[in-house]
């Protein structure tokens, strides 16, 4: 049975089938799998990262404010540290905060969307309002907050990312869970005495990960853009880690020097969030088509 049905829910056969002819369809949106190229490219760079980097990331040298050459593809900074090293180590430190906190706001936000419109009532009101007060908030704003109280750090930083995308992945899930709950596969999972417990997340939670999907996107984008200004204010990953944001912060006293040392991880932060933005848009056509 296709994914859709009004009658069964989708066998896992099914959800296979539908998850390589959704790769399929992605593939004839050009956004979408220029998107998914990006991000697959930057996913191999940094886990490859040790063998395409000729220097250690925190390795000093007296060649410094060196310019772009075929020595130094992206020059060196006022340590004598390897751009082109910096960057493409920090590429490890954007993923590993972005995806993380992705993920934490994912499973937060699905959580409590999930559950506010199945179970509806004052149960929905409450959930309601709580992610209606933290999506008053702008979230660099609150990430500051929090992290002014906790202190700078890479876990701090996950944390107060995945608590900031929480709301706003629950209000989505929330609407998803509202479209598909009174489907006849899952009245039929009441009848059959099925929990509540089991029928979120066995036959409504399959459901909607296309929406879900799409929104990871929309946050993991968001997440790098987030990192990456929390460690422009100093209040993110810590000196000597490679980070991105960090690197275009330590850069800004030598812009007239040195401006490759901002040029470089700038120009990477935005081909990052390019890329998901892109992935975005492709998978959000391929629900919207697959739904009509």
């Amino acid at each position: 049975m296709a994914k859709g049905s009004p009658d069964l829910a989708p066998s896992p056969l099914d959800r296979i089938k539908n998850g390589f002819s959704y790769l399929s369809r992605l593939r004839r949106k050009p956004l979408g799998f220029a998107g998914l190229i990006i991000i697959l490219l930057w996913v191999l760079i940094s886990i490859f990262a040790p063998f395409i980097t000729p220097y250690g990331p925190t390795e000093f040298s007296t060649d410094k404010f060196a310019g772009p050459s075929l020595t130094h593809p992206f020059g060196t900074d006022r340590w004598g540290r390897d751009v082109f090293t910096r960057v493409v180590v920090g590429s490890r430190t954007a993923f590993t905060l972005a995806l993380s906190a992705t993920l934490l706001g994912l499973a937060g936000g699905t959580a409590l969307g999930l559950s506010a419109a199945y179970f509806g009532g004052w149960i929905e009101e409450v959930l309601g309002r709580m992610m209606d007060i933290l999506m008053s908030f702008p979230a660099l704003l609150i990430a500051m907050f929090v992290l002014g109280v906790l202190g700078p750090g890479t876990l701090n930083v996950i944390l107060v990312i995945g608590l900031a995308h929480t709301p706003r992945i629950g209000r989505v899930a929330r609407s998803a869970t509202l479209q598909v709950k009174n489907q006849e596969y899952v009245e039929a999972a009441r009848v059959r005495g099925e929990s509540d417990f089991y029928i979120m997340g066995a036959e409504i939670l399959p459901n909607i990960l296309d929406t879900l999907g799409v929104e990871a996107a929309i946050r993991f984008a968001y997440s790098i853009f987030l990192s990456a200004s929390l460690g422009f204010l100093g209040l993110g990953v810590q000196p000597p880690t490679a980070d991105w944001g960090l690197m275009i912060s330590e850069s800004r006293s030598y812009l007239q020097v040195a401006p490759w040392l901002a040029i470089f991880p700038a120009l990477a932060i935005a081909s990052m969030v390019l890329g998901a933005n892109f992935l975005a848009e492709g998978l959000e056509e391929v629900s919207g088509g697959e739904q009509r």
